[in-house]
């Protein structure tokens, strides 16, 4: 080789070397109270349900929590319950205001940030295929997948603004796995292919975009809770029984920590299998 090759050679050792320090560090396993450490959560739908357990969650796992929603005496409810979270009144359907909302979260805790958010506000359909009226189907469409679009619309723009490297966790349903003749089915299947939209836009900005997809979970929406004596039993489940929001929730720790930095656009199923290994169910 050449003077002039062993040059070239040299200046591309040097340009890899430097590119090699630009890059994120990995994340080696922390304590668990420690995962989320120095992290602020933004969970909408936070105050029942998967939102509120995710809320729990990260709280123990180290993170500065805001929950939103539109009922905030279920709002305070929460705050109580979960010492130290904080929480802001957002109904994600009033599109117009999302922006300034989320200014309004970052600023309850030190540091003016959010680095995670998680979209969880969403609605189950009560009339049949038959039966749906335009009311129904606009309000479930709205707040599932409009509402998740454009939280993360603003999310992103609030993130690469302030150069912020993110997580935005997107709570779907194994019910995008089925035929859907229900708005919520399709919201769902709207929220799996919006995941992998966002996850190509944003990740150039360091942001992780995933999913998290129950399968039947006991939570208030379904007329089922954890505790009290009451049975969780699902004979049509192949694992035998509802998920609990607490499991939902240990997994979205780890979807959001930054070791799970390298999974990007995928969603995760927790389903029992349910609407999985048996779609039919």
């Amino acid at each position: 080789m050449g003077i002039k090759g062993q040059i070239k050679t040299g200046i591309k050792f040097l340009v890899s070397t430097v590119k090699e320090k630009e890059l994120v560090p990995i994340m080696t396993p922390v304590l668990q109270s420690e995962i989320l450490k120095g992290k602020v959560a933004l969970i909408t739908g936070g105050s029942s349900g998967i939102g509120r357990a995710m809320a729990e969650a990260f709280k123990n796992s180290g993170c500065d929590v805001i929950i939103a929603g539109r009922n905030e005496k279920a709002l305070l409810q929460t705050e109580k319950a979960i010492h130290g979270i904080k929480h802001i009144v957002l109904d994600v359907n009033n599109v117009s205001v999302i922006s300034s909302k989320i200014m309004e979260a970052a600023a309850l805790f030190d540091g003016n940030k959010i680095d995670i958010l998680v979209n969880s506000a969403g609605v189950l359909a009560k009339a049949s295929f038959m039966d749906m009226t335009e009311e129904e189907y606009d309000e479930i469409m709205d707040t599932n997948a409009k509402g998740t679009f454009f939280m993360s619309q603003a999310m992103g723009k609030f993130m690469i603004e302030r150069k912020i490297k993110g997580h935005i966790l997107n709570v779907t349903s194994s019910s995008a796995l089925r035929p859907a003749w229900t708005p919520y089915q399709m919201s769902k299947w709207a929220v799996r292919g919006l995941t992998l939209g966002l996850a190509d836009t944003l990740l150039p900005y360091g942001i992780v975009v995933n999913a998290i997809a129950p399968g039947p979970t006991a939570t208030p929406m379904v007329g089922k809770e954890v505790g009290g004596g009451k049975s969780i039993y699902m004979s049509n489940s192949p694992s035998g029984r509802y998920a609990v929001p607490s499991e939902i929730a240990n997994l979205a720790v780890f979807m959001v920590s930054d070791m799970g930095n390298m999974v990007v656009g995928d969603t995760f199923y927790m389903t029992g299998g349910s609407g999985v290994i048996t779609l039919h169910n």
